[in-house]
């Protein structure tokens, strides 16, 4: 037996032992670890755990260009329009899995034709096939990561677009997808020009543009943003030379909504000092991020995208890249409850995007709340009609297909199931990806002249309107 001495020595040094460990952070053993539960939330309260700092990456392509009527329909070399030539900045970038509606007019001063406004309102305003039109997915989220607008005449072209294209532009833009855009393409961007409400996308808040009346010129524009540094430049306080000009204006410091940045000012139109012009120090590039949720705004009055090298290319690959990176964050439709079916088969007219079919290469995000460990759990995907769907589950991140999910389900066909073994509690993120897309080819509108460009799809263009599904989970 202890002595009692000894009993007394063994509890003082339990006593200090429990005094020293009580100065760490409390690490709970094994045991307390397995048999804690996490608090049970609502949905409000399990949605506001959701990541917020994760890119959307799903999208159909990458860009769509917009060359259509009364704009630009390809850049220029040597002072004129090569109908069908896009900026050499998107190589540079490796943006260039494109789409782009190109008119058969080079010359923006002769207007448009009747075929070309048909098919440019087929395209962003959807038709009987492709509801929501090109830009967008049945739920109004992007189907492209960029749009870009050529340079040319804006109101009439934000005109011949209508309210329906204006206003899918605009939801485009809204719902995450990147924003880029040349002379008219920023004005375009806007509300206003010069004070007068005019037929714009309002993308950039009700923002306003005036003119710097340089026209059929060049103009100088200094970086005085260190942004385009991380990119491929120009550096910061570098003035680019050059850079043509053709009408466009600058942004009107004073009606620019919160949040715009002014990446690069007007210095002197070539050939002459313009420090008393209007135009002088004035703003030549700006973006503007309306939120986490939204795309990202990169615009200048001037045309960079002419050009095939030096500083001018690089200012405009970093336009690109820029807008590019900001890009709208991915977001979650639902959160999945043990046993209760989600259905997914809402189409756009009904306005439920929460609820809403699938698109072609989209992904659809839900989340599970595990307040416990759980031995297994089961997740059931069931699609309706000859379309590959697949079925993705990690824990605390978006379950895109690169992001190294945990559990994968894509053997092809619409129905798919995840088995999981033991699951730890806390956040999972459960992914559906529509493997199905549409074969896209170009056509040439006027085969005699070679001009005017767009695509048409084939194949399951049922994918177009979206792919509905059921999903459930169980444990």
């Amino acid at each position: 037996m202890f002595k009692r001495s000894t009993i007394y020595l063994l509890l003082a040094s339990a006593i200090a032992f429990a005094a020293i460990s009580c100065q760490k952070e409390k690490e709970p053993n094994v045991n307390e670890q397995e048999t804690e539960e996490l608090e049970d939330l609502d949905d409000a309260a399990i949605l506001k755990l959701v990541k917020t700092t994760t890119t959307n990456t799903a999208y159909y392509k990458d860009i769509f260009l917009d060359g259509g009527c009364e704009l630009n329909p390809g850049i220029k070399e040597n002072g004129v329009v090569i109908n069908g030539k896009l900026p050499y900045a998107l190589a540079k970038t490796g943006i260039t899995n494109a789409e782009y509606f190109l008119s058969t007019l080079n010359d923006v001063g002769d207007g448009y034709t009747i075929e070309d406004n048909a098919i440019q309102l087929r395209l962003i305003s959807g038709t009987e096939e492709d509801s929501n039109g090109v830009l967008l997915y049945p739920d109004g989220e992007p189907r492209f990561r960029m749009f870009y607008s050529f340079g040319g005449h804006s109101g009439p072209h934000g005109k011949t677009i209508g309210i329906g294209g204006r206003a899918n532009i605009n939801k485009f833009y809204t719902n995450g997808g990147s924003f880029v855009g040349s002379c008219a393409g920023a004005y375009l961007a806007g509300k206003y020009a010069s004070g007068s409400e005019s037929y714009y996308y309002n993308i950039w808040k009700d923002g306003n543009m005036k003119g710097t009346g340089v026209s059929n010129s060049s103009i100088d524009i200094e970086i005085i943003s260190p942004i385009f540094s991380s990119y491929y430049g120009p550096e910061h306080l570098t003035i680019v030379t050059g850079t043509r000009h053709n009408g466009g204006g600058y942004m009107d410091v004073n009606r620019a909504p919160a949040g715009t940045e002014i990446l690069g000012r007007f210095l002197n139109q070539t050939g002459r000092i313009s420090t008393s012009a209007g135009f002088y120090s004035q703003p030549a590039i700006w973006a503007y991020k309306a939120s986490d949720t939204s795309g990202r705004l990169v615009v200048t009055g001037s045309h960079p995208e002419d050009a095939p090298s030096g500083d001018i290319l690089n200012m405009t690959a970093s336009m690109f890249k820029y807008a590019w990176d900001g890009s709208g964050c991915a977001k979650v439709k639902n959160v999945l409850r043990n046993g209760d079916m989600i259905p997914m088969t809402k189409i756009t007219s009904d306005n439920q995007p929460e609820y809403t079919a699938i698109g072609d290469k989209q992904c659809h995000h839900f989340v599970i709340y595990l307040t416990k460990d759980v031995p297994s759990l089961t997740v059931e995907l069931k699609g309706f009609g000859d379309y590959d769907l697949e079925l993705y589950l990690k824990k605390d991140d978006f379950a895109f297909p690169e992001n190294e999910p945990d559990y994968s389900a894509k053997a092809g066909g619409s129905h798919q199931v995840i088995n999981t073994g033991k699951l730890e509690k806390g956040l999972w993120y459960v992914t559906v990806r529509c493997a199905t897309t549409v074969t896209a080819t170009e056509v040439i509108t006027d085969k005699t002249k070679n001009l005017g460009r767009s695509f048409v799809y084939s194949g399951k263009t049922g994918v177009l309107n979206g792919v509905p599904y059921n999903i459930v989970a169980n444990w």
